[in-house]
């Protein structure tokens, strides 16, 4: 508890409040400093540009609180420092008078991958992260690969695009493509909430629908990228007030003892999840597409038809139809077909069986339809196929 007699310090706080986590946080310290310590506060927005804090140094200020990189007579100083969630390489060989202060991210890629394995049976995991290999970015997406690679099963991807601008057109359309070949239904776990919606964005753009076949969860829950989606987002919420709360009282620990030559991490575990309407448990009907898909693909050679596929769920042909394109976006004839001639096309290339007996084996019992299909579909004659394939 601050005392009346206690010495006024002027502390200097540089946080990134564009996001609502920096909000958050600034919230944190200001709570602390109100109840516990004798503070005079100078708040210096980041603008934009690394290093650029507008100090004379260092007799303004007896405390810093940063989440930027500061400027190297800052970096420099002994004036007790706190740094929150960022690398410490622009500090130099900097000892006396620091601390870290960060979220434990790897354990929120954790939280997440839990979170959306409890939804239910998904064919496949996608983490995004940001395009440039931010410290955070990274170690969630360990934690989330950690978590899900425990039961060995399940396939995990991970978007790349180096050299691309978050959320640019470009961006865009290639996470747009990675996210229309996962494996339906899918879910995805975005490094934070504005990257989160840009894969809502692509996923909008290539017509995937969610949360039917993708599940998406963000990081930091602000409130209003989250409720501005459509649908709105679910995410997880890494408590930033009492990141910040820790962040000052970890500076007026500093403050108290400023010869301190240790450097120490502290780090912040209290995390939660806000469910809206990006993520949910797998309905009944997705369950009874996914067997229905699975069905398929083991026997779509097999000269199958819809009507087998609904008598092996026992449930009425129609109804299984409308969950499969609900959920696939094709009917269970048409997800037949395609897997058949995409067989038959890798048949025609790799072997030179003859045609008659290369269709038959991929299912179509009536040449002369095949024939017609097959011209329909790709502009050519199977025999006109193999030859241009062959060339």
């Amino acid at each position: 508890m601050k005392r009346a007699n206690d010495k006024i310090n002027r502390i200097w706080v540089y946080l990134r409040l564009s996001y609502a986590s920096g909000r958050d946080i600034l919230h944190g310290i200001s709570r602390y400093a109100r109840a516990n310590a004798h503070w005079n506060m100078r708040l210096l927005p980041f603008s934009g540009e690394e290093g650029n804090l507008p100090f004379p140094m260092p007799e303004e200020a007896d405390g810093i609180i940063s989440s930027e990189p500061l400027a190297d007579d800052a970096a420099a100083s002994p004036i007790p420092l706190v740094v929150i969630g960022t690398r410490e390489k622009w500090l130099g060989r900097r000892m006396k008078s620091l601390a870290f202060v960060r979220n434990d991210d790897a354990a929120i890629g954790r939280f997440g991958a839990e979170f959306l394995k409890s939804l239910g049976r998904f064919r496949s995991f996608g983490f995004v992260p940001t395009n440039t290999p931010y410290y955070c970015s990274i170690l969630r997406s360990e934690g989330f690969h950690a978590e899900l690679e425990k039961g060995n099963a399940t396939e995990i991807r991970e978007y790349a695009a180096e050299g691309i601008e978050d959320g640019s057109v470009e961006d865009i359309e290639a996470l747009g493509k990675w996210l229309a070949d996962l494996p339906k239904p899918t879910a995805v776990m975005a490094v934070h909430d504005l990257r989160a919606t840009h894969v809502l964005e692509a996923a909008n753009m290539m017509k995937i629908k969610v949360p039917d076949q993708m599940a998406v969860i963000g990081v930091d829950n602000d409130e209003l990228l989250c409720d501005f989606t459509s649908p709105q987002l679910t995410s997880i919420y890494p408590d930033h007030v009492k990141e910040g709360e820790l962040a000052a009282a970890t500076l007026q620990s500093l403050l108290k003892r400023t010869n301190s030559r240790h450097t120490r991490t502290f780090r912040s575990n209290a995390k939660s999840i806000v469910e809206r309407e990006s993520a949910r448990h797998i309905s009944p009907a997705t369950h009874l597409a996914e067997a229905a898909m699975s069905f398929v693909r083991h026997n779509a050679l097999k000269g199958i038809s819809s009507a087998d596929v609904a008598r092996h769920l026992h449930v009425s042909r129609r109804l299984c139809d409308l969950r499969f394109r609900e959920c696939h976006g094709e009917t269970i004839l048409e997800a037949i077909l395609r897997i058949r001639f995409a067989e038959l096309r890798r048949r025609l290339v790799s072997s030179n069986t003859s045609i008659g007996k290369i269709a038959a084996a991929c299912g179509f019992t009536c040449q002369s339809h095949v024939k017609r299909m097959f011209k329909r579909r790709f502009g050519m004659t199977m025999r006109e196929w193999r030859a241009t394939q062959s060339r």
